[in-house]
């Protein structure tokens, strides 16, 4: 009939789907093979697509795999950023940061694995470095607040040396990250609780001991 209107999927629905399916594909594909190993034909043929048309999506490996990581650690970094906006001291806001990162880990360990192939190719693919120092930089930022509303609360002297603090927070999260990418979920737990042990106490013995 004329001038009736067709109902039906909205315009962009399909292809941002397909989009997603291909993001997905590649985290899985490239954490587990690494990035050398995974071509965009073998990541096309995974989502069901024809190693031409994955190209109308993303132009290069380069390009998805970036997109790919940076969106899972925006993501991430927002759960943490989330946390940590309680009412509490120092101690107890980056405790609910670490608690966060456990479960992060628990629901992306692909992204994690995929953080730690980027960290190896970044030598051979600079363009990957922009991805890494992102999340450096939004780490920082976040530390930044903490170590701020600290000062401001008395819980640290206002001449206290922001960069040398974040420097060790920055030390402290990605080694455990690191070792989240590469150990079972309950040493990384396990791991995650014993740095909460050393803030509370001071010490790495069990409280009592």
């Amino acid at each position: 009939m004329a001038g009736q209107v067709r109902r039906g999927r909205p315009a962009g629905v399909d292809g941002e789907q397909t989009r997603r399916r291909i993001m997905a594909v590649a985290l899985e594909h490239v954490s587990a093979t690494g990035y050398g190993n995974a071509t965009m034909k073998s990541i096309a043929e995974r989502a069901g697509l024809t190693g031409a048309a994955i190209y109308r999506y993303f132009p290069s490996k380069q390009a998805l795999v970036s997109a790919v990581l940076g969106e899972a650690v925006d993501d991430i970094m927002r759960r943490l950023d989330e946390a940590t906006r309680i009412q509490g001291s120092l101690r107890e806001r980056f405790v609910a940061f670490m608690e966060e990162a456990i479960a992060s880990a628990r629901d992306h360990p692909s992204v994690l694995r995929l953080h730690e192939v980027i960290q190896l190719e970044a030598g051979r693919h600079p363009e990957f470095l922009e991805v890494v120092q992102a999340r450096q930089v939004a780490e920082e930022k976040l530390y930044g607040r903490l170590i701020e509303d600290a000062v401001s609360a008395g819980e640290l002297p206002a001449g206290v040396d922001h960069r040398a603090i974040t420097d060790m927070l920055l030390a402290i999260v990605w080694g455990l990250t690191h070792l989240a990418a590469v150990a079972p979920p309950d040493r990384h737990a396990a791991a995650v609780r014993q740095v909460e042990q050393l803030l509370a106490t001071g010490s790495l013995l069990p409280r009592g001991e």
